[in-house]
Parts: C-alpha cells; sequence; structure tokens
C-alpha cells in the first residue's frame, strides 16, 4: 500500500486475497512474464478515477456557478432577496438530499450489475429507481405547493420574508419532479462510466438558467421585471430542459452506451423484484442526507437568532463553499461506479485501490482551496456584499470552511467508495455523529447558553467534518464493505 493507503495492522479481505496470489504459482508466473506492477496499476487507477471525475467535476461547476449567479443576481435585488432564498434553499437542498439517496442505490445497482456482465438486471434497478425517484418527488411538490407558508415559518422567517418568498419557493421546490427523474437517468450514465453526457446536458441547463434568470428578473424583451419570481420560474423551465435532454439521450438507438438505459415496458414489470433492494440501499443514504439537512435546519434556526446579517453571511458562505464540493463530488462519483462495477466482478482488491486513490487525490486537491478560503476570503466576500454587517461574519466564516477542507474532502470521498460498494448505513452513521452529536448541541450550546459571538456557531462545522472523516477512513479501512462481492448487494446480507 502506498502512503495514502493506511495499514489497519489487522488482516483485511484485501491482504489475504494478496497473500493468496503471493503463494499462487500462477501470480509468479503471471508477475515474470510482465503483468503490471503496483506502481503501474496505481496510475491505472489514477487514469481512470480521473477520466470519470473530471467531466462529473466540471457539471458540478457549472451546476454550482450557477447557483452563485443565482445569487448575485438575486443580491442586486437587496438582502431581504439573498434571505429569502436562503430559506428557500433549505428545502429545496432537503428534498435533493431524499432524491440523491435514491440515485446513490441507482448507481449501486447497476454498476454492480453491469461488472458482472447483467446489462438485464442494471435496466431493472434503473426502472425501479426511476419509479420510486418519482414518487418521493410528487410527495416533494405536493407538500411544497401546498403549505409554503408553514414550511417557511418553521425556519422563524419574519411574516414579511413569508410574504415574499411564497412564489418563488412554490416554483422552485416545484421543479423537484423534473430534478428527480432527471438527477436518476444521470444516475444511470455514470453508473454506465458515462460522464461526459451529463456535461453536456449540465452545459446546456446552465445556458437556460442564466438567460432567463437576465430576462426574468430584471425585464427584457418585452417581458417585465418579476424579480424573485422570475427566478423561481427560471429554475423550473431549466429542470424541464434538462430532463428532455436526458430523455431523448436514452432513446437513441445503435448507442452501446445507452444500452443499459433504454427501458421498456417490461423492464419496469422486473424492476417490482428490486423495489426491496433499491429500498435497502436508499434508506439510509436518504436518511443520511435528511438527517443532516435536519440538522442544518436547526443550526439555521440557532443563526435566525442573530438577525439578517448572519443569515445572509451563511447563505454566502456556503454557495461559496459549495466550490470546494466540486472536486470531491466529481471523485466519489467515479470511486463509487469504479467500487461497484469492481466488486460486480468479484475483484475486491480494484475496489480497494479505488477507494483509496481517490481518497489521496480529493486530499491532493482540498490544498487549493484551502488557499483560496484562507487567503481570498475578504476580496471574495467583498465581491457578493459590501455591507459591513454581512462581511463581519462572513469572513471569520470563510476562514473556518478553509480549515475544513481536507476533512471535508475525504469524507465526501469515502463515503462515495462505500455507497458504490452498496455500504450506505457507514455514512448514515458518520452524518449522525458529525452532526447531532457536535455541529448541532455545540451550536445550540454556545448560542444559548453562552451567548457567543456568531464566530463560535461557525466553529462547530470544523467538528463536524472532522468526525466524518475519522470514521469513514476507520470504516473504510476495516474492509467489512468487502464482505458484499458478486451482482447482489441486498440479498445475504
Amino acid at each position: 500500500m502506498s502512503e495514502s493507503e493506511p495499514d489497519s495492522g489487522l488482516e483485511t479481505p484485501l491482504e489475504l486475497e494478496l497473500e493468496l496470489e503471493a503463494a499462487s504459482p500462477a501470480a509468479g508466473l503471471a508477475y515474470e512474464a510482465g503483468a503490471p506492477t503496483r506502481q503501474e496499476l496505481r496510475r491505472r487507477t489514477d487514469r481512470d478515477i480521473v477520466s470519470l471525475a473530471w467531466p462529473a467535476v466540471v457539471s458540478q461547476f457549472l451546476a454550482t456557478s450557477v447557483s452563485l449567479i443565482d445569487l448575485w443576481m438575486l443580491g442586486r435585488l437587496g438582502t431581504e432577496a439573498v434571505a429569502v432564498a436562503g430559506y428557500t434553499s433549505q428545502y429545496y437542498q432537503l428534498a435533493q438530499a431524499g432524491l440523491l439517496g435514491l440515485s446513490v442505490a441507482c448507481v449501486a445497482l447497476m454498476a454492480r450489475a453491469l461488472g458482472a456482465g447483467d446489462p438485464a438486471r442494471a435496466r431493472h434497478a434503473f426502472a425501479a429507481s426511476l419509479t420510486l425517484a418519482f414518487g418521493a418527488a410528487v410527495v416533494i411538490a405536493a407538500a411544497s405547493l401546498a403549505f409554503p407558508r408553514a414550511l417557511l415559518e418553521i425556519l422563524g422567517a419574519s411574516p414579511h420574508i413569508v410574504d415574499r418568498a411564497v412564489t418563488y419557493f412554490r416554483f422552485t421546490l416545484g421543479s423537484s419532479i423534473f430534478f428527480a427523474l432527471s438527477l436518476t437517468i444521470e444516475s444511470g450514465f455514470r453508473a454506465s462510466r458515462n460522464t461526459a453526457m451529463p456535461l453536456l446536458i449540465a452545459a446546456g441547463v446552465t445556458g437556460v438558467k442564466l438567460a432567463l434568470n437576465a430576462v426574468l428578473i430584471f425585464g427584457g424583451f418585452g417581458i417585465a421585471p418579476l424579480g424573485l419570481a422570475g427566478a423561481g420560474i427560471a429554475t423550473l423551465v431549466a429542470q424541464v430542459a434538462g430532463l428532455t435532454l436526458f430523455f431523448t439521450l436514452t432513446r437513441r438507438k445503435n448507442e452501446p452506451e445507452t444500452a443499459a438505459l433504454r427501458l421498456s415496458r417490461a423492464d419496469f414489470t422486473g424492476a417490482r423484484a428490486l423495489f426491496r433492494e433499491t429500498a435497502h440501499i436508499s434508506w439510509p443514504a436518504a436518511g443520511e442526507r435528511l438527517l443532516v439537512n435536519s440538522a442544518l435546519f436547526i443550526y439555521f434556526r440557532v443563526l435566525s437568532g442573530y438577525g439578517p446579517a448572519s443569515i445572509a453571511a451563511y447563505t454566502i458562505g456556503v454557495r461559496l463553499l459549495a466550490f470546494s464540493w466540486i472536486a470531491p463530488t466529481g471523485i466519489s462519483i467515479a470511486a463509487s461506479t469504479l467500487v461497484g462495477q469492481a466488486l460486480g466482478a468479484r475483484d475486491v482488491r480494484l475496489a480497494a485501490r479505488a477507494g483509496w486513490r481517490a481518497a489521496r487525490l480529493s486530499l491532493i486537491a482540498a490544498l487549493p482551496m484551502f488557499l483560496v478560503f484562507a487567503l481570498l476570503r475578504i476580496p471574495l466576500a467583498e465581491s457578493f456584499t459590501k455591507d459591513k454587517a454581512v462581511l463581519g461574519p462572513l469572513e471569520p466564516f470563510m476562514l473556518l470552511l478553509g480549515v475544513a477542507q481536507p476533512f471535508l474532502s475525504l469524507h465526501f470521498t469515502l463515503s462515495g467508495a462505500l455507497r458504490g460498494a452498496g455500504d450506505t448505513k457507514t455514512p448514515l452513521w458518520s452524518a449522525i455523529f458529525g452532526n447531532w452529536i457536535f455541529r448541532v448541541p455545540l451550536a445550540l450550546f454556545v448560542a444559548t447558553y453562552l451567548h457567543a459571538d456568531v464566530v463560535w456557531v461557525w466553529a462547530t462545522v470544523v467538528f463536524d467534518h472532522v468526525t466524518r472523516a475519522v470514521w469513514l477512513t476507520w470504516s473504510f479501512r476495516r474492509e467489512r464493505w468487502a464482505r458484499n462481492v458478486g451482482a447482489g448487494i441486498g440479498r445475504g446480507r
């Protein structure tokens, strides 16, 4: 193992496999015949990770840029508009969290089936994921359309903010149905080791969203300025455009890359047998994200007690933080696909190597982000607001986000590797400990009992990411996930 692949001191399944290979005469002959060395295997794994990760990284960059530009445009409408975006984004992120949990199952099951050479099972898993994602999104959209005021008031939004937010909230959350289906199809492409196609679609959606934002928020081409409502409409239309593009590409015939995505009625019939297994993998992943976002709800409510300036600072800081998620998100997608396909092919060694090499690349990518947050935090903050009341808490918040970078990158990537192995419970436990044992209780303590400055509330973020990174590193090192070998994940557990 390399320096980035820690030795646990125990004989893991991977080490047992290496020992068996070393004792095998066939292995010795293969090595003498020119089998790749460990260094060559590591380089090959790095190339696979990079080839899968870079389109996902660019896609994530586009999505994050759109979110940031959207906030910048809304910032031209005033601090209240930024606060509205902040309140709405809490629910939008919560909705995305549950839907992302379903996409985890899609990648894990499809990658495992494709690695095992079973395209029919991959299509059934894809159909099951689409069905469940659509059902969940309908529930989310219906609740958001029916009870926008009650949902916003839960977060402590003032009546004036609620009045301004309702229309924007409904359009934004109503787009969840289209987002859910697009996300599932995107996951199918990635499970098939095709991350380039989602990138092209992300570029198209980006163009639609920004063009409509400019026209609908500020007016133009004979359209009156719609302000916040215009931004919500732009989000909805962009999601519809993205789903249309995804659906069109899955129907292309004579394209081997989309063979596992071209579904027939028989595939939806076959999906019934996989609903239970899909749910078995999905619920911990969805539960993890829902627990994290529920914790963020409480965290957000604590910040509400510090006033609108702290809410605006948090909203800007988190949007900037999203840029630091870009590389680890792309690398975790690659790790999930490679680990899943390797286990489907019953290659435990390749799966472990993919996970550790992905973690190494993610830590390397974290260094420049730390430097950006630490050294450029003041000019970055001032590019979004000149309000000194907002700049005061924003600058230390960004510095603390920089300190959290290596831990955030590590737990993002190892979570992806574990999910690719079908282990969605370990990331769930790490989220429980990071958020509910550290972040939320500490934030409540320093705000409610110590009445400390908001900077101390910001500091609890670091404890969250450190805890999750340590937990997931230890869990991946144990290699209990290596027991899940073969095409089935939920079975035999």
